[in-house]
């Protein structure tokens, strides 16, 4: 098994690049790195922010570097109250917040369900590792106050980003399990883009710390 690390920044990238040393390659627009991690093969890639980033970047993994399962590793906003900078959130399942569900399904050239769910062996990892695990919602904005209500009032999820519901979608429409590991970048008190640039590289490492625990038992 083959297993792709996504990542969407630079700093998300950098500890997995440590890790592995070895030359970074480039495919499709991405930058990766290949090498071994808890005994495991994998293939670790830097997509750039954004959806369209994240489904390439996973289809990318699958079908260019022929990756069995797809983990991604970020940083997240969290949504819900009791979460802190650094806290490792395992990612049960992710849905749009910036576009209708119900549009997703009736537009779907086939069935779908926009909630999509994570694979279940790896998210029992993370509850067995003390992880908190719950829902991410995805869209191409940072939250800060505005719209934060609504997506809670709509979704209830512990965080939001920007890339994981396109990743899972992708791995969805490839037949590919998909799992996502986060850990807490900004909070409700201390929001948005600014918080995030403070706080990425001390969740990346967060991230990358929970990633390893799950590499470590699958």
């Amino acid at each position: 098994m083959k297993i792709g690390i996504l990542c969407a920044c630079a700093p998300e990238f950098e500890p997995y690049k440590s890790a592995l040393g070895g030359e970074v390659k480039a495919a499709c627009g991405a930058k990766y790195i290949e090498g071994r991690l808890c005994g495991k093969e994998i293939a670790v890639l830097f997509c750039g922010i954004g959806k369209v980033n994240a489904a390439i970047g996973a289809s990318t993994l699958i079908r260019t570097l022929s990756c069995d399962r797809i983990i991604m590793s970020g940083a997240a906003g969290a949504i819900a109250k009791g979460l802190h900078i650094g806290d490792c959130v395992m990612i049960t399942d992710c849905i749009y917040h910036d576009l209708q569900p119900q549009l997703i399904i009736d537009y779907h050239p086939g069935e779908i369900d926009p909630d999509f769910v994570c694979a279940q062996d790896v998210v029992e990892i993370g509850k067995a590792a003390g992880m908190v695990c719950g829902r991410t919602v995805t869209g191409d904005v940072f939250i800060a106050e505005d719209g934060r209500e609504s997506i809670i009032e709509r979704f209830d999820p512990l965080c939001c980003d920007m890339e994981t519901a396109a990743a899972a979608h992708a791995c969805f429409l490839l037949g590919v399990p998909f799992n996502c590991v986060r850990a807490i970048s900004d909070t409700e008190d201390e929001a948005g883009l600014g918080s995030f640039e403070k706080n990425v590289c001390f969740a990346a490492q967060k991230a990358f710390d929970g990633v390893y625990d799950v590499l470590s038992e699958l």
